[in-house]
């Protein structure tokens, strides 16, 4: 998850579908227009949340938040990118310092008190290359030797291994966070190539966890997968599986079984209404058959529902407030049952001043926007009360 150029701390990553459209300008905008936040519940369960959202004029969020309850702030990168910077050779030091991260402020500003859980991926946004680079703008095509390496799938190649464990050192050194995930949806990586792809990813990962564990055994490493890959019924298998969804879902869970291998906690990253079930009511047995997967200690590492009916591509996504508050309360009765050490929300307030502002949202680029428990002008949905119910229920305990 990922640091842009000049995005404010915790911004949603799910936006950068829009900021590549948009360009520097959106992120800018960004900057100034929207306080998207996380909610995260920690450790059965205290409770981080940003309090208070106030709207200002001219497409501004100002920034009222009280955060005075113990819990985790994620601090995510824009685009995923950027790993390579960390090779010597382009002077990973300099990247961090001269700000082209923007992270200084969001690591600054939280709290002591506060843990931190920053999620770094070398995998792109679709979820098939080595993520593209970043200098002085966002997505700028790899330089040589890794464009190469990417094309080939190469990530096993001694200069992505230095890059990216080189790149992990640093975000440790510079943000100490208290939680980290070194990939995000990594089994979609198995889902948009090959065998032999996923085997060089492997190599990589083993890598990367077993260096950056030597020299911070304490912190909890791990990577995110989404889970409904591996069940029945939630999503069609790619063309490699010429519709055998058995073999395909098999694949799935031998590929979680090695990830897992090398990561501390089954991480999910999971939103139902991207599944077979964007207009339905999901299984009442959802959360068990997910949790079902790993006996390992387990996290939600992002979720997220619609409060609104959403159409893209001539689909009708069906949501609505009581919908999305169902899923909150299900979803949270799920991690207390399961003892999950966190859960994040992805999306504290919808975008829609920022979809204004460009003259609307087509396409991928609202698919989160109606996700928040605070709606486009910054009231609260129902949500977000049952988000305030479990804090005072586990402050309680």
């Amino acid at each position: 998850l990922f640091f842009g150029h000049a995005l404010p701390e915790h911004l949603v990553t799910k936006l950068v579908g829009l900021r590549a459209v948009l360009g520097e300008g959106f992120e800018l905008l960004l900057e100034h227009a929207i306080g998207v936040r996380f909610f995260v519940l920690l450790e059965r369960i205290p409770v981080c949340d940003d309090d208070d959202v106030v709207l200002g004029l001219a497409l501004r969020v100002e920034r009222a938040f009280r955060r005075d309850e113990t819990g985790v702030l994620e601090h995510l990168a824009a685009d995923e990118a950027a790993f390579v910077v960390a090779v010597s050779i382009l002077d990973g030091v300099a990247h961090f310092a001269d700000g082209h991260l923007d992270i200084a402020g969001g690591n600054a500003k939280t709290p002591a008190t506060h843990k931190k859980y920053v999620a770094v991926t070398p995998i792109n946004l679709a979820r098939g290359e080595l993520a593209p680079w970043r200098n002085t703008a966002n997505e700028l095509p790899l330089p040589a030797p890794f464009d190469t390496h990417s094309a080939n799938g190469d990530f096993n190649a001694p200069d992505v291994k230095t890059a990216y464990l080189n790149y992990c050192l640093r975000v440790i050194e510079y943000l100490d966070p208290d939680y980290l995930a070194i990939g995000i949806e990594v089994n979609l990586l198995r889902r948009n190539t090959d065998a032999a792809t996923w085997a060089k990813y492997l190599e990589l990962h083993e890598h990367v966890y077993t260096n950056l564990k030597a020299q911070h055994p304490d912190l909890p490493i791990f990577v995110s997968v989404v889970p409904v890959e591996m069940l029945d019924g939630y999503v069609d298998p790619p063309a490699e599986f010429s519709g055998d969804l058995a073999g395909y879902r098999s694949t799935q869970l031998a590929a979680l079984d090695e990830l897992l291998m090398h990561s501390d906690y089954y991480a999910v990253s999971l939103y139902p209404f991207l599944t077979a079930y964007f207009a339905r009511d999901f299984p009442a047995d959802m959360f068990d058959q997910i949790f079902a997967l790993s006996t390992k200690p387990a996290v939600i590492a992002e979720t997220g529902m619609i409060a609104e009916d959403m159409t893209v591509f001539s689909i009708l996504f069906e949501g609505n407030q009581g919908k999305q508050d169902s899923y909150m309360q299900s979803m949270l009765a799920a991690a207390d049952a399961n003892g999950l050490i966190f859960v994040n929300w992805f999306v504290l307030q919808d975008y829609d001043l920022l979809c204004d502002f460009f003259g609307g949202c087509v396409g991928t680029d609202r698919i989160w926007r109606d996700a928040g428990v605070y709606d486009g002008s910054g009231n609260t949905r129902p949500s977000h009360d049952t988000w305030k119910s479990w804090l005072e229920k586990e402050k309680d305990r």
